[in-house]
């Protein structure tokens, strides 16, 4: 049992096992899923990232998050516990209840829908841009272009057409067309289901909108606004339509109450880039608009003051919870969370879409594909590169620039103009230069959480060793001291790890790990026994063996410890 402070309510779970903290937050990029139990009590969501939440449609918790290693492109469930996601030809299965909770689920009755078709009753057929209506000895035809689907109300009255610009009714008993609903302008139809009863043709917008039709008494009623990019949706029997959007939130609309049950915060909570602290064990976050820190020496989650413009790209710094952005306002900032302060470096002529830096060199690529270093001052190098580079590493005496391409590392030398050597390589996410005795040597990890060496004088390639830990991405490395390098984690169940990581052995281990992180860091964890959360946390739960506690109101910031 957990000694809690007194303002944590005590619920059931029987949903997870691993102590940790889940926030009620959408995901950190755009949904391309979502899909319901066959009982109708849970659903899933995914997004570009290969990210998966299972939420309760009854209480609106997240009961698990997942990582897989590919984007998921269709979601099929075994029973009501279990789901497996599919996609670029892999497969990954996933239970998120377990034990009794598992059991008493998949034996529930689950409705499957559907109905039997007896012997002449209307059928329908689909070409390219027409429907056939067969009934009895009449063929009712309609040329339809750009169809996406279509589908026949379960008392067989009526045919539903989906097209992007258009929905259409027709009926299936003689040649008449019951309603056309065009969207409104500029939008366009995102989907459309019948209820069980047959009574009700649910229409979603592009932009959220959701109206009722009435086919047989040919009524059109709207029953919720629009205010969002929709790219994923599904339906519930005659209840309940969930959507996701660009930005990662997933919005529950009842229609029978005609009220949003669920809607995730406007923002994702997922941060635009993360860094672990160079020289202490620490951790810093940076958004589009702000940055975090959590300090594990001291036991501190701090916030910074607002970035002057957006971000745009970044790298960890050399100091103590030092960071280096780069702003749509073509300047680079040092920003330093220790004392909350912000500098300006330099000034830009465009855009910056990747950064690198040492102690006293910050190398840039900008948006017109040229490189640019200052050290004294900003001076345009020779190179050109119109790609954008997924990482950029500079050596510890700032003459040597790698940069990682998507299928290749790019090796140039400031002292020599001409020097560019190619080193082929496919699916490196990060890279990263070594520092004291290290200087030549290139840490690159890969999407599979390999760790290959690279000899930047030579190009040769050493395989190292693989991060411990499954179904991870890495997303960001800062120096340590001693040939070390801390690499930063996403790793599943919402948690950012820090590993550190040798450079001449590629051995890991985890340093720390924050649980939570909301719109900023709510909590982290530097022992698996103990949570430090942010006084002003809300909208989360701690999880420990059975039991759940949720946060309310909270505002004591001290460890919780968990036994």
């Amino acid at each position: 049992m957990a000694s809690l402070p007194h303002r944590f309510v005590p619920t059931t779970s029987k949903f997870v096992s691993p102590v940790r903290l889940v926030s009620q937050f959408g995901h950190g990029a755009a949904i391309n899923l979502v899909a319901f139990s066959p009982c109708e009590k849970y659903f899933a969501s995914s997004d570009v990232n290969g990210w998966i939440r299972i939420w309760s449609l009854e209480t609106l918790d997240i009961l698990g998050i997942f990582l897989i290693e590919f984007s998921c492109e269709s979601i099929t469930w075994e029973g009501s516990s279990i789901i497996v996601c599919h996609g670029e030809g892999q497969e990954r299965r996933i239970a998120f209840l377990e034990g009794d909770a598992q059991d008493s689920v998949d034996s529930q009755p689950i409705y499957r829908g559907g109905v039997i078709r007896l012997l002449g009753s209307p059928e329908v057929t689909q070409g390219p841009d027409f429907i056939e209506i067969h009934y009895s000895d009449n063929v009712f035809k309609h040329v339809i272009p750009g169809i996406i689907n279509q589908v026949m109300d379960p008392c067989e009255r009526y045919v539903v057409v989906h097209c992007a610009d258009i929905i259409r009714i027709f009926s299936c008993y003689e040649d008449e067309e019951l309603v056309t609903l065009a969207p409104e302008s500029g939008k366009s139809w995102n989907n459309m289901w019948i209820n069980k009863r047959g009574d009700g043709v649910i229409c979603l917008q592009s932009n959220g909108a959701i109206c009722i039709v009435d086919a047989i008494k040919k009524k059109i009623q709207w029953v919720r606004k629009g205010d969002t990019n929709v790219t994923a949706s599904s339906f519930s029997g005659d209840h309940y339509v969930i959507y996701g959007d660009d930005r990662g939130n997933l919005t529950v609309f009842d229609i029978v109450s005609r009220t949003i049950l669920l809607r995730t915060p406007r923002c994702p909570i997922e941060f635009s880039a993360v860094f672990p602290t160079a020289d202490k064990i620490g951790f810093v976050g940076l958004r589009t608009e702000s940055a975090t820190a959590f300090f594990a020496h001291s036991k501190e989650i701090l916030s910074a003051s607002p970035l002057p413009a957006s971000l745009s790209a970044a790298c960890s710094g050399t100091a103590f919870s030092e960071i280096i952005a780069a702003c749509t306002d073509n300047c680079i900032y040092r920003i330093c969370l220790a004392d909350n302060s912000i500098s300006k470096v330099c000034k830009t002529p465009v855009d910056v879409d990747a950064i690198g830096c040492t102690k006293d060199v910050v190398f840039m690529h900008l948006k017109d594909g040229t490189f640019a270093v200052n050290d004294s001052k900003l001076t345009a190098l020779s190179w050109k590169c119109d790609e954008t580079p997924l990482c950029l590493a500079v050596s510890d005496n700032g003459k040597t620039l790698a940069v990682l391409l998507r299928d290749r590392i790019v090796i140039l030398d400031r002292t020599e103009k001409k020097s560019e050597r190619i080193v082929k390589l496919s699916g490196g996410v990060q890279i990263a230069c070594g520092r004291e005795k290290s200087t030549n040597q290139l840490l690159v990890f890969m999407n599979d959480l390999r760790i290959i060496s690279v000899d930047m004088r030579s190009g040769e390639q050493t395989e190292l060793n693989k991060l411990d830990i499954e179904h991870a991405r890495v997303l960001s490395t800062a120096p340590a001291a001693k040939s070390m390098m801390y690499a930063l984690v996403a790793g599943e169940h919402g948690q950012f790890i820090i590993m550190k990581i040798g450079m001449n052995t590629g051995k890991s281990s985890v340093v720390l790990r924050v649980l939570s992180t909301g719109t900023q860091i709510w909590g982290a964890s530097i022992a698996d026994d103990s949570v430090c959360l942010r006084n002003d946390a809300t909208c989360l739960r701690i999880i420990s063996g059975m039991k759940a506690y949720s946060i309310d109101d909270w505002a004591r910031s001290e460890p919780l410890q968990i036994f």
